[in-house]
Order: C-alpha cells, then structure tokens, then sequence
C-alpha cells in the first residue's frame, strides 16, 4: 500500500478513483465538497451527517455514493488522534466487509489537516484492518 499526501490540486484528475473518508459536518466542509461531486442533496448530506454525529461512529453513503465518514466531534472538538485512529479502523472493518474499496481519499481539512492527524491516519491504514486497499492520499492544503 502506499500512502501520500497531496493538495486537491494535485489529486483532482484522478478524484473519481478514490472513496472519499472525511468528517461529517455540512457547509463549508469536505462532506459537501464532495458530496455535490456526486449530485447528493442538501438534506441527504445533514441527514447523513446527523446519524454519523448521533451514533458516535463512522457511517458510509455506499453504494449511493464512495463517501464515508467519521463523527465531527473527533475532528471539530476532540482534536485526538488517537480517536480518530479508531475510527478510521471502524471505516476499515465496513471496508473490509462492504465496501471493498481500493483506494481512500482521507479529507480531514478544516481548512488544514493537522499533523497530529496525518499521523493517526498513516498509523490506522497500516493496520491489519486495511487489508484490500491499494493506496490511500491524505489531502492537505498547500
């Protein structure tokens, strides 16, 4: 597997190719971005968002859409990497069982990605969990 980081504008012919892992939130934030890609409704998007921020767990918008996402609070609030560690191997159990995709986008900008956070990503796709995945890039902002 290799894993990289890159800016959108690095990443953006081949965007199509990946299954996008962000934070839930609506508005000025990747889930929207990504989700008006697809033609995803306002309401699908906050409905969405909402069950994902409810439960406390990653969700996924498959096979509607190649979108996932973990709750908000771990990436608005909590600022942890070690939380969303977790639920990043939350998202690869569903991948591993559901999904099956082969390359992930990580879009965790808020508008920056902190370092703290490229470090539990990295630690969680070289977990035994993301078996199946080729490549994943964590976007950043340049």
């Amino acid at each position: 597997m290799t894993i990289t980081c890159a800016s959108e504008d690095q990443i953006r012919a081949r965007i199509g190719e990946f299954h996008i892992l962000t934070y839930a939130e609506v508005g000025f934030a990747p889930l929207s971005i990504h989700g008006e890609r697809y033609e995803l409704s306002t309401d699908l998007l906050k409905s969405f968002a909402d069950a994902v921020n409810d439960k406390g767990e990653s969700g996924s918008l498959h096979p509607r859409a190649p979108i996932s996402a973990v709750p908000r609070q771990v990436i608005r609030d909590r600022v942890d990497g070690a939380a969303l560690t977790l639920q990043i191997l939350d998202f690869l159990g569903a991948n591993r069982r559901a999904i099956r995709a082969k390359r992930v986008l990580c879009d965790f900008c808020t508008p920056r990605i902190s370092p703290n956070f490229v470090a539990a990503i990295e630690e969680a796709m070289r977990s035994p969990e993301a078996v199946g995945i080729d490549e994943v890039v964590i976007m950043v902002h340049h």
